[in-house]
């Protein structure tokens, strides 16, 4: 029974997140059974540049900073992202490795799901598969312009 009922609150907190509007039910259900949820404490390390890209997250609430290595001591935070986004993109092309470090800034709740397992769930259900990348294309192009910016600040 516990199972069933953290099933369905995983499927409700999947169904009110920013990223997953506009997507069908049931591609919201199937996504539901292979979710789960995760919690970081501020300062603690989400994920490292380098490592490998197996979990794609969903951030319910706190912030996460996304930083680059640059030479010097401190890393360059390239954005902070928060509540109602997504975090990773590294898991959905190969080499699956991380770009970036994510670090959290404040306690942090996730809906995280494995990649493997969404790459194979995608395989199988490419309408599902279609809608999510979608999304995920626009988590991209958000970074891209977010680590511009920074390019810019750095030689402007």
């Amino acid at each position: 029974m516990t199972d069933t009922i953290t099933r369905e609150r995983i499927r409700q907190m999947l169904g009110a997140h920013a990223f997953t509007k506009g997507l069908p039910e049931t591609e919201i259900d199937s996504l539901a059974e292979l979710a789960s949820l995760r919690e970081f404490e501020a300062g603690e390390t989400i994920f490292e540049a380098g490592a490998d890209a197996d979990t794609f997250y969903l951030i319910r609430s706190g912030l996460v900073a996304l930083d680059v290595e640059t030479g010097r001591v401190v890393p360059r935070t390239i954005q902070q992202i928060a509540e109602g986004t997504a975090l990773g993109w590294s898991w959905l092309l190969p080499p699956f490795v991380w770009q970036f470090a994510a670090v959290a800034r404040s306690p942090v709740r996730t809906i995280c799901f494995n990649a493997s397992e969404l790459r194979a769930h995608f395989e199988a259900n490419p309408t599902c598969g279609y809608h999510v990348l979608a999304k995920v294309a626009e988590v991209m192009a958000d970074r891209l312009h977010a680590t511009r910016r920074q390019l810019v600040n750095i030689v402007g």
